[in-house]
């Protein structure tokens, strides 16, 4: 007898696993602290661009779409490209058929990136680029360091820092020589 078993999941069933957002604890004020030492920073952002890289992503186009409200057409323009992006090349597992014709993924990218590439050129939005750029990094970079990591054990430089921090007993901070 044999009993169902369940197809491995595809590139696309993992991407979408991996894209769907997790803003339960994101945004949680308790797990907020500075980092007490560089080793650490530098942990902290490692893993918290790597945890929350969808979250970062959203915060980012969110930022850029707020850089547009005073242009409302191009607003609107990039809302749609935007959304073409991730319907067409994000969210789907089967490759794209119009008119009986499969059209695959790495087309769909080209024309997508030329689509993007001539609306920003004719809007003529670099500035808001630049800006939303520039207020996106200061946030991500933000909120990777304050973001104490879920899954901290201990620090890929314990070796180094547990010879340097420590102080051996009755001896105090400094040795006679």
């Amino acid at each position: 007898m044999t009993t169902p078993s369940t197809p491995p999941p595809s590139t696309a069933a993992q991407i979408q696993q991996f894209i769907r957002p997790c803003f339960d604890d994101f945004p949680s004020l308790s797990s907020l602290s500075l980092p007490i030492s560089f080793p650490e920073l530098s942990l902290r952002i490692q893993r918290n661009l790597y945890a929350y890289r969808t979250n970062y992503l959203l915060i980012s186009l969110l930022i850029f779409l707020l850089t547009l409200i005073p242009h409302p057409i191009t607003f609107i323009v990039s809302l749609v490209i935007i959304f073409a992006w991730i319907f067409l090349v994000l969210s789907r597992e089967e490759p794209l058929l119009v008119l009986d014709f499969e059209i695959g993924r790495r087309l769909i990218v080209i024309l997508l990136s030329v689509v993007t590439v001539v609306a920003v050129a004719a809007s003529g939005i670099w500035w808001n680029i630049f800006v939303s750029v520039l207020i996106s990094t200061l946030v991500v970079c933000l909120h990777a360091i304050l973001r104490t990591p879920d899954d901290v054990e201990e620090s890929p430089y314990g070796a180094l820092l547990s010879v340097v921090d420590e102080v051996e007993p009755g001896r105090g901070p400094y040795m006679l020589v």
